[in-house]
């Protein structure tokens, strides 16, 4: 640790010659008694734990007790944005009221040191009347900030507030009374309000990227609030809503990259779940495009151009550069490590894979899609009884999340128990079963024994065909479990030539598992990106 002379500042980053302060050369020094307040400065590590020379350096003011802060950070060093609630008469309104915490959250992921609990964890508790301690307790974290906004015409009133966990005290409370054209500035005084009273300092870059607004116009903002919301509900009906959201936002506003990066996601996210899109990829790829012409500073933009080169371009590293480069844009987005976790557990990297998706789960802890990667990868990596118990846990806080419904059946074949494995893919609703969860459902009636069902779900599949896209990789999936393993290669490499947005996973999918030690196998690999 190092000390400047003249000001008393503590540097915990020995790379450090002279104080960010005054200039003035650093000596060896210690934390000040208790009688000297000061203010210690730390490293910010890296992915990997280890600092790096282009990584920015974060202030935090020390409190005069004369102990060390834990792990470099204050007492106040965590927080979750609770989603507002919605005091107008409209209840249309509560998506502006979600949009507006998930701006808060979004802009506080970028302080350097601040942990925030991600949406989906803070949002569970939407509606519920718990104490605050209690969940602070849950999310881990010891601050929390929530609100309510009443909207009317074009007035809105907001109020918000900033509550220690541990005590229920506010550190900081406020009410806005503004024109909705004010919207903008009221983020902003709420942000940087959150920031004082946390006892963070920002200077120069840091304190403008906090700020950076991606729209100035409060139409566009409002439709890609409802972009957002729609987005978050995670079904195919709800990403088509979001989409045309989306379109309305850019269509007022041609420059708003967060628009676009999120018009990419919708699209990327449909072709997995649906029956009938088509163009999906090129839509994507020139939203993302968008989104990056017009700020390349955008870590969601990163986000949404890495899933891209994943799942319709097939080009591996070019998926994982973006990927870091999205977090090193915004180290505290849970979802980005979400995505790239994924992407290493689609890599085989299962270790390096479980290792982010649980600091992801750190961030988001009620996470559905998080948990559920995680025990997706459990299960790539034959870690079949870890890879239950994670299902499980998943589906009892989200009974109907049909995606984690199909692989814990598939994980009920794998440890060869037929009657579970039937039991859990029957239990999802006719109108959940996307053509993956239909997919899955033909495999476990096929491995399960029971053909004429495994042959009835071809023929389904076979149905849908005539009006709606069906993916060739689905029907491999069931012909594998038919044993047909000539058709299985068939629907394979028709599905490889189709550039299907699922067979990316046939390395792991283990589903194909009896395939591997075909020859055959290997050289679809090969076209799909792999052994480069």
């Amino acid at each position: 640790m190092k000390r400047c002379p003249e000001c008393r500042r503590d540097y915990f980053d020995d790379s450090l010659l002279y104080c960010l302060e005054d200039g003035v050369a650093l000596v060896q020094g210690s934390v000040p008694s208790p009688d000297e307040p000061a203010t210690a400065v730390f490293e910010i590590p890296s992915l990997d734990g280890k600092a790096s020379a282009d990584q920015k350096t974060q202030i935090f003011e020390v409190a005069s007790s004369g102990k060390e802060p834990p792990n470099g950070r204050t007492a106040n060093d965590s927080i979750a944005v609770l989603p507002f609630a919605n005091m107008s008469a409209d209840a249309e309104n509560e998506y502006f009221c979600d949009g507006l915490a998930e701006e808060l959250l979004n802009a506080l992921t970028k302080i350097d040191g601040l942990k925030v609990a991600a949406r989906t964890s803070a949002f569970a508790f939407k509606g519920m009347n718990m104490d605050i301690g209690e969940i602070a307790e849950k999310l881990g974290v010891t601050t929390i900030l929530e609100g309510s906004v009443r909207k009317s015409a074009n007035r809105i009133r907001i109020t918000a507030q900033l509550i220690k966990a541990s005590d229920g005290y506010h550190l900081w409370s406020e009410r806005y009374d503004r024109e909705m054209k004010d919207i903008f500035d009221v983020q902003d005084e709420i942000t940087l309000a959150v920031v004082e009273a946390l006892r963070i300092k920002l200077f120069g870059e840091k304190r403008a990227a906090l700020l950076k607004r991606q729209t100035q116009d409060p139409l566009a903002h409002e439709f890609y609030l409802r972009g957002l919301s729609h987005f978050a509900r995670w079904t195919p009906v709800d990403f088509q809503k979001a989409i045309k959201n989306f379109e309305k936002a850019v269509a007022i506003d041609p420059t708003y990259a967060a628009a676009f990066a999120g018009l990419a996601d919708a699209w990327t996210e449909l072709s997995f779940f649906s029956f009938s899109v088509k163009d999906a990829g090129s839509k994507a790829k020139e939203a993302v495009d968008n989104a990056l012409r017009r700020d390349d500073e955008l870590a969601e933009a990163h986000n949404s151009l890495a899933l891209v080169k994943l799942y319709f371009d097939w080009d591996h590293s070019g998926a994982e550069a973006e990927f870091k480069r999205a977090l090193a844009l915004n180290p505290g987005s849970s979802s980005v490590r979400m995505w790239y976790g994924w992407f290493l557990g689609l890599m085989g990297r299962f270790e390096e894979s479980l290792r982010v998706l649980r600091y992801a789960k750190e961030l988001d802890p009620l996470s559905a899609p998080n948990n559920n990667a995680i025990g997706v990868v459990l299960h790539w990596s034959r870690q079949t009884d870890l890879a239950i118990e994670q299902f499980r846990d998943v589906l009892e806080m989200n009974p109907n999340y049909a995606v984690s419904c199909s692989f814990l059946a598939e994980a009920y074949v794998q440890k060869g128990d037929f009657a579970s494995a039937l039991a859990t893919i029957e239990k999802i609703q006719a109108e959940e079963l996307d053509p993956q969860a239909l997919a899955a459902k033909g495999y476990v009636y096929a491995r399960s024994g029971n053909r004429d069902k495994a042959l009835r779900t071809l023929d389904e599949f076979a149905t849908r065909s005539e009006n709606e896209y069906v993916p060739a990789l689905n029907l491999a999936q069931i012909h594998v479990g038919l044993g047909d393993v000539d058709q299985a290669f068939a629907y394979l490499n028709k599905a490889c030539d189709e550039h299907a947005i699922w067979f990316p996973f046939i390395k792991v999918d283990m589903k194909l598992e009896a395939l591997r030690a075909d020859p055959r196998f290997d050289e679809l690999l090969q076209r799909a990106g792999f052994f480069k």
